[in-house]
């Protein structure tokens, strides 16, 4: 059975909001351990990157090991009045302001912006994923936009409990190319 994306978007949300602290831990750490694994990861020079939201899984210390490997690091800025997300290179969190939606996002005037060629590694966020590697995010289609116009390798972090059958898809809906799926029960 098929739910509708605002229903499933809820319900996961509901479910990852009430995951105990140490469960969440498990699961980020056994991420964090899959991601740093793969050739996608250890061959990217530039890695772009979401600030999580409390719900989401942990991307500081994705950060933090980008950093420590000399690899640039790369957050989306959105722009809300055309739902469209550019990305900056930050160095510190000292780049990063509270701004749009409650949004870690870079601050322009001490950031870098850097064009989608020089993404080696995009990890999308997502609230809940099919096994077509289809998501669902937190409605703006902000990610679904930028990933129709450029050719990026994308990954997304996911714990199994965010994984349903099918996800109902329209032609802006974008998949990912690969998902790293966390087991931890």
């Amino acid at each position: 059975m098929v739910h509708s994306k605002k229903v499933l978007r809820e319900k996961m949300l509901s479910r990852l909001k009430n995951l105990s602290k140490s469960k969440r831990e498990e699961i980020n750490t056994d991420l964090h351990k899959q991601l740093f694994i793969q050739s996608d990861w250890q061959q990217a020079k530039t890695i772009g990157i979401t600030i999580s939201l409390n719900h989401e899984w942990d991307t500081w210390p994705i950060i933090e090991k980008a950093w420590q490997e000399k690899k640039n690091v790369v957050v989306p800025k959105c722009n809300p009045i055309d739902r469209s997300m550019t990305f900056h290179q930050i160095s510190s969190k000292d780049d990063l302001e509270v701004q749009y939606y409650h949004l870690m996002e870079p601050i322009e005037s001490k950031t870098k912006k850097v064009s989608a060629d020089q993404i080696d590694l995009l990890i999308v966020p997502g609230v809940v994923f099919d096994h077509n590697h289809y998501r669902i995010g937190h409605g703006g289609g902000y990610y679904d936009r930028y990933l129709s116009k450029v050719d990026l390798q994308t990954i997304s972090l996911v714990w199994q409990g965010q994984l349903v059958d099918k996800i109902e898809i329209n032609q802006y809906d974008q998949p990912v190319s690969k998902l790293i799926v966390s087991t931890v029960n």
